[in-house]
Protein backbone atom coordinates (compact mmCIF):
# COMPACT_ATOMS: atom_id res chain seq x y z
CA UNK A 1 0.00 0.00 0.00
CA UNK A 2 0.79 3.46 -0.78
CA UNK A 3 1.47 6.21 2.55
CA UNK A 4 -2.21 7.60 0.54
CA UNK A 5 -3.67 4.42 0.87
CA UNK A 6 -2.52 3.40 3.85
CA UNK A 7 -3.71 6.89 5.63
CA UNK A 8 -7.53 6.90 4.34
CA UNK A 9 -7.53 3.09 6.72
CA UNK A 10 -6.09 4.55 9.31
CA UNK A 11 -8.39 7.88 9.14
CA UNK A 12 -11.19 5.31 9.51
CA UNK A 13 -9.85 3.95 12.42
CA UNK A 14 -10.17 7.72 14.05
CA UNK A 15 -13.44 7.59 13.09
CA UNK A 16 -14.87 4.17 13.88
CA UNK A 17 -16.74 3.84 17.28
CA UNK A 18 -16.94 0.69 17.87
CA UNK A 19 -13.48 -0.73 19.75
CA UNK A 20 -13.73 -3.78 18.00
CA UNK A 21 -14.29 -2.38 14.34
CA UNK A 22 -11.42 0.34 15.48
CA UNK A 23 -9.10 -2.84 15.48
CA UNK A 24 -10.25 -4.12 12.39
CA UNK A 25 -9.11 -0.99 10.30
CA UNK A 26 -6.02 -0.44 12.34
CA UNK A 27 -5.22 -3.74 11.73
CA UNK A 28 -5.32 -2.77 7.72
CA UNK A 29 -3.50 0.05 8.68
CA UNK A 30 -0.50 -0.81 11.15
CA UNK A 31 1.29 -3.48 12.49
CA UNK A 32 0.12 -5.87 15.13
CA UNK A 33 3.52 -4.21 16.89
CA UNK A 34 2.58 -0.74 15.62
CA UNK A 35 4.17 1.80 17.93
CA UNK A 36 2.18 5.21 18.71
CA UNK A 37 4.80 8.00 20.14
CA UNK A 38 2.88 10.96 21.28
CA UNK A 39 4.37 14.26 23.52
CA UNK A 40 1.74 13.87 26.00
CA UNK A 41 0.99 10.27 25.90
CA UNK A 42 4.13 8.42 25.84
CA UNK A 43 4.87 5.45 23.70
CA UNK A 44 1.97 3.19 22.82
CA UNK A 45 2.37 -0.51 22.01
CA UNK A 46 0.02 -2.55 19.65
CA UNK A 47 -2.86 -2.10 18.45
CA UNK A 48 -5.27 -2.43 21.59
CA UNK A 49 -3.55 0.07 23.35
CA UNK A 50 -3.51 2.49 20.25
CA UNK A 51 -7.37 1.82 19.44
CA UNK A 52 -7.99 2.75 23.16
CA UNK A 53 -6.21 5.86 22.76
CA UNK A 54 -7.86 6.54 19.47
CA UNK A 55 -11.31 6.14 21.39
CA UNK A 56 -10.32 8.41 24.66
CA UNK A 57 -9.31 11.21 22.32
CA UNK A 58 -12.81 10.95 20.05
CA UNK A 59 -15.44 9.64 22.33
CA UNK A 60 -15.92 13.70 24.20
CA UNK A 61 -16.12 15.77 20.96
CA UNK A 62 -18.53 13.48 19.00
CA UNK A 63 -21.02 13.19 22.05
CA UNK A 64 -24.26 14.49 20.87
CA UNK A 65 -23.04 14.27 17.20
CA UNK A 66 -23.22 10.34 16.49
CA UNK A 67 -26.16 10.46 13.46
CA UNK A 68 -23.85 12.76 11.59
CA UNK A 69 -22.54 10.29 8.97
CA UNK A 70 -19.29 9.98 8.29
CA UNK A 71 -17.68 11.66 4.52
CA UNK A 72 -14.40 10.76 3.20
CA UNK A 73 -12.90 14.03 1.39
CA UNK A 74 -9.93 14.50 -0.72
CA UNK A 75 -7.84 15.80 1.70
CA UNK A 76 -9.53 14.08 5.31
CA UNK A 77 -12.53 12.79 6.77
CA UNK A 78 -15.33 14.00 8.52
CA UNK A 79 -18.18 12.74 10.89
CA UNK A 80 -19.73 13.06 14.33
CA UNK A 81 -19.24 16.74 14.25
CA UNK A 82 -15.27 16.26 13.83
CA UNK A 83 -13.10 16.35 10.97
CA UNK A 84 -9.62 16.07 9.78
CA UNK A 85 -7.87 17.38 6.81
CA UNK A 86 -4.12 16.57 5.58
CA UNK A 87 -2.78 20.39 4.88
CA UNK A 88 0.27 19.21 3.79
CA UNK A 89 1.44 16.65 0.39
CA UNK A 90 2.41 13.75 2.13
CA UNK A 91 6.35 13.94 1.73
CA UNK A 92 8.08 9.98 1.56
CA UNK A 93 11.54 8.55 1.39
CA UNK A 94 12.96 5.33 2.04
CA UNK A 95 10.66 3.60 4.27
CA UNK A 96 9.52 7.14 6.12
CA UNK A 97 7.08 9.55 5.11
CA UNK A 98 5.44 12.76 7.22
CA UNK A 99 2.11 14.63 6.73
CA UNK A 100 0.48 17.17 8.57
CA UNK A 101 -3.05 17.91 9.18
CA UNK A 102 -5.95 20.27 11.72
CA UNK A 103 -8.45 18.65 13.74
CA UNK A 104 -11.29 20.84 13.72
CA UNK A 105 -14.28 19.88 16.91
CA UNK A 106 -17.79 20.82 17.16
CA UNK A 107 -16.71 23.50 19.97
CA UNK A 108 -15.23 25.51 17.08
CA UNK A 109 -11.63 24.85 18.35
CA UNK A 110 -8.89 23.08 16.48
CA UNK A 111 -5.68 21.57 16.66
CA UNK A 112 -2.87 20.36 14.48
CA UNK A 113 0.26 18.33 13.88
CA UNK A 114 2.79 16.53 11.92
CA UNK A 115 3.10 12.78 12.11
CA UNK A 116 5.82 11.14 11.28
CA UNK A 117 5.41 7.65 10.04
CA UNK A 118 7.44 4.11 9.31
CA UNK A 119 6.33 2.00 7.14
CA UNK A 120 6.70 -1.71 7.31
CA UNK A 121 7.51 -4.26 4.10
CA UNK A 122 3.66 -4.54 3.10
CA UNK A 123 3.21 -1.19 3.36
CA UNK A 124 1.57 -0.73 6.57
CA UNK A 125 2.19 1.61 9.60
CA UNK A 126 5.06 0.15 12.16
CA UNK A 127 5.72 3.79 13.69
CA UNK A 128 4.03 7.10 14.27
CA UNK A 129 5.35 9.82 15.67
CA UNK A 130 2.88 12.77 16.69
CA UNK A 131 4.64 16.06 16.75
CA UNK A 132 1.73 19.06 18.06
CA UNK A 133 2.17 22.16 15.92
CA UNK A 134 4.44 25.25 17.77
CA UNK A 135 5.86 28.61 17.20
CA UNK A 136 9.09 27.12 15.21
CA UNK A 137 7.23 24.45 13.24
CA UNK A 138 3.62 25.75 12.58
CA UNK A 139 1.11 23.50 11.07
CA UNK A 140 -0.39 25.21 7.54
CA UNK A 141 -3.84 26.72 7.68
CA UNK A 142 -6.65 24.81 6.55
CA UNK A 143 -7.80 24.80 3.22
CA UNK A 144 -11.23 24.25 3.84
Amino acid sequence: MTPQEVLVQYGRAWFERDRNARIEALRRACTEDIRFMDPQLGLLNGLDAVADMIGDFMNAPMAGHEREAREEHDRGMSGSGVSVEVVTPIESFHSFYRYSYLWHFPDGSSSGGTSFCEQASDGRIRLITVWPGSAPFPIPPSKR
